[in-house]
């Protein structure tokens, strides 16, 4: 069976499913004492407004804030952002919205936390109301154990579905919308573990399970949506991905990265998460036989090893200029804390032919660099590094030529990619 990558623009979508523990009051301790580890991943994260269909966003995440994609190591670190106003009706308007992501280190309580503030929140044309929603999320660990809390959350003026709500809601408090389906206010979502806990507040979350005359079946909604966490005891933290194959130009794909994988900040365990494609087929700039991508990594309390790989069998580029009959692109990372390294070891080459060069063969060093008549630079084993990071890619075309290939100046096509990092 071939899977074709269409010469129109290729959106890839996918989805991630969460899974979280019970849900403590503000405030809460988790009781065994847990000792400082030789390192602390902070993470934290704020939006105003969000919503969605299933995969579908109908309203983007405002005024999104973090401590970046995997948190930081090295606090003190404070971020923040601002928008004036949010106008996605019938889903959701707002006034100000500002959003805040810190991480601390304080003589011994270490304190990732966030919080959101929206003004002038109104939901589903008016079916939810409030002048002012206020979601705070703390995730701090001493020398008792972790503790959550979320001490700050506020509504001012909560109205829902004509009915005035005073105070502050219990946490998890469902309520019925009519014909709409219901709303979770203060909704909190924990999860603790022998070393690492954390806490999400969404305070205004919507799910839409009736038909309407406003929004489809599946809609959610959250306004205040603030989230921390804190993971002790780890040599540090990894980042990766892998892909077989792509076409881009500029900011366009052409053709999806084929096969993508990704490395978690904490790893895998140790075991290996594997992607395959049985085929691509992508003519003129390629074709393939069977794609397979791959990310392990382990994360201890004084290490983290990660590794990528994607593995591309019976490649064809640009109608037989450039063939092999197999491609291996192997990225390793590792740290101690102290010491970075980063290597190639297993990238490799099977039969590879590049016509006109009779002089590239299989034992072609990294970041070779060849002109092809009548196209562009032909790249070889090519190596991006970074003080916590390396990419391989073990083929790049880069078009800079008008061809007779039918392919636009500018494309850039790439196969077997792989990219590991370690902070």
């Amino acid at each position: 069976m071939k899977v074709p990558y269409s010469r129109p623009l290729l959106v890839l979508l996918a989805t991630a499913a969460v899974a979280f523990g019970s849900v403590p009051q503000a405030g809460a301790t988790n009781a065994p004492r847990q000792p400082l580890g030789s390192r602390t991943q902070y993470t934290a994260d704020a939006y105003g407004s969000y919503a969605n269909v299933g995969t579908v966003i109908k309203a983007g995440k405002s005024a999104v804030v973090s401590l970046g994609t995997c948190g930081t190591l090295t606090p003190p670190i404070a971020n923040s952002n601002t928008v004036a106003a949010v106008s996605v009706p019938p889903y959701v308007t707002t006034g100000l919205v500002n959003t805040t992501a810190s991480a601390t280190d304080v003589s011994g309580t270490q304190t990732a936390k966030s919080t959101s503030d929206v003004h002038s929140a109104n939901v589903l044309s008016g079916l939810i109301t409030a002048d002012e929603v206020k979601a705070v999320s703390a995730t701090s660990h001493d020398t008792n154990g972790f503790h959550v809390s979320s001490v700050g959350s506020s509504f001012v003026k909560l109205v829902v579905a004509g009915v005035h709500i005073a105070g502050l809601p219990a946490p998890n408090t469902q309520i019925d919308l009519v014909g709409f389906g219901h709303v979770i206010l203060n909704e909190q979502l924990t999860k603790f573990g022998s070393t690492s806990a954390s806490l999400t507040v969404n305070m205004i979350h919507v799910f839409v399970t009736l038909q309407n005359p406003l929004v489809p079946v599946g809609t959610e909604i959250i306004v205040a949506h603030a989230a921390s966490g804190l993971s002790t005891s780890i040599g540090g933290t990894l980042d990766g991905f892998a892909y077989g194959t792509s076409a881009k130009l500029a900011n366009v794909f052409l053709s999806g990265q084929s096969a993508l994988i990704h490395l978690g900040c904490l790893g895998t365990g140790g075991v290996t998460k594997t992607n395959s494609i049985v085929s691509i087929s992508f003519p003129p700039e390629f074709t393939t036989g069977t794609v397979t991508d791959t990310a392990k990594g382990t994360v201890t309390s004084t290490t983290a090893t990660g590794e990528t790989t994607s593995t591309v069998q019976t490649a064809n580029l640009v109608d037989g200029l450039v063939t092999a009959d197999a491609v291996k692109a192997d990225a390793h990372s590792f740290t101690d804390g102290t010491t970075f390294t980063f290597d190639d070891a297993g990238s490799s080459f099977l039969n590879l032919t590049v016509s006109g060069h009779p002089e590239i063969n299989d034992q072609v060093g990294p970041n070779t660099k060849v002109f092809l008549a009548g196209l562009g630079t032909l790249w070889l084993k090519r190596e991006i590094t970074t003080p916590n990071s390396i990419e391989i890619r073990m083929i790049e075309i880069i078009v800079t030529l008008e061809n007779n290939y039918g392919i636009p100046v500018g494309t850039d096509i790439r196969l077997a990619v792989a990219e590991a990092s370690a902070h």
